[in-house]
């Protein structure tokens, strides 16, 4: 079995892309042999009221439940986001929230940030951070989004001691760092843009922050999905109960899936 942590649903304002609709999406797991994917809104992320994503997101996942894991999203500078959250967790059940400070606009240190925070935390969920959608080298010049720094979540970490973290399409994390920021035991890491075989990102965070911080995921439709299974078959002295733990238990554990 195979979870994918890091994928997406729906259009991209700048370059287009294949299998981003629910039933789409659904058979290119398919034949890439993946068995559940955590699945955030693209539309959430671009409209000016993200609430209206997650109502899409609801609506399309819900023929796909044993497969799609519909994400949260919160804009904590619209007015009402307490509201859209509380429908996203309490009525749709939805295991995990995602912010985007970079793209609407706000910093997970200043006001608006700190109160998302602490709802996130209050319900008990994982917030989900992205580093980035897409490379910088090759974004359209409207998309001014720039990535999300190392600094901001272990920042937030040291403030909600008791908050989970996702952290998908992260490259240049520092093991000790993010110990010291006390964020082991309550993070989750996917290696879609981390190194296996030249920087040895993945050994080096399994060494620091235990194999149960690891989760595979792709970031599709954005990325093919090959890339991340050559990744997780060529973990170097990974033992089969390892293998298991990040392929999906891991996942499954974070996100208390049935």
């Amino acid at each position: 079995m195979i979870i994918d942590v890091n994928a997406f649903l729906g259009h991209y304002p700048f370059r287009q892309l294949r299998n981003n609709s629910a039933a789409a999406f659904v058979a290119h797991l398919d034949r890439n042999g993946i068995d559940r994917a955590v699945v955030s809104s693209l539309h959430a992320v671009f409209y000016r009221d993200a609430h209206r994503g997650n109502e899409e997101l609801f609506a399309e996942t819900r023929a796909h439940a044993s497969r799609l894991i519909p994400v949260a999203t919160v804009n904590p500078k619209y007015v009402g986001w307490e509201r859209d959250l509380a429908e996203c967790v309490e009525q749709w059940k939805m295991k995990v929230v995602t912010l985007l400070p970079e793209h609407h606009g706000y910093s997970l240190a200043d006001a608006q940030g700190r109160a998302a925070l602490a709802k996130i935390a209050e319900y008990g969920l994982p917030v989900l951070l992205t580093q980035r959608l897409e490379d910088r080298r090759q974004r359209h010049a409207f998309d001014r989004a720039e990535d999300l720094q190392l600094n901001a979540v272990l920042e937030a970490a040291q403030a909600y001691p008791r908050l989970k973290f996702m952290l998908v399409n992260w490259a240049g994390l520092d093991g000790k760092r993010l110990v010291d920021a006390g964020i082991k035991g309550r993070c989750l890491i996917d290696l879609a843009r981390l190194q296996v075989v030249f920087r040895k990102d993945v050994p080096k965070l399994i060494e620091t922050l235990g194999v149960e911080a690891i989760a595979f995921g792709s970031h599709a439709p954005f990325d093919y999905i090959g890339g991340s299974l050559v990744k997780l078959a060529n973990i170097e002295t990974l033992r089969p109960a390892d293998y298991e733990a990040i392929a999906w238990r891991n996942a499954a554990r974070f996100l208390d899936l049935p």
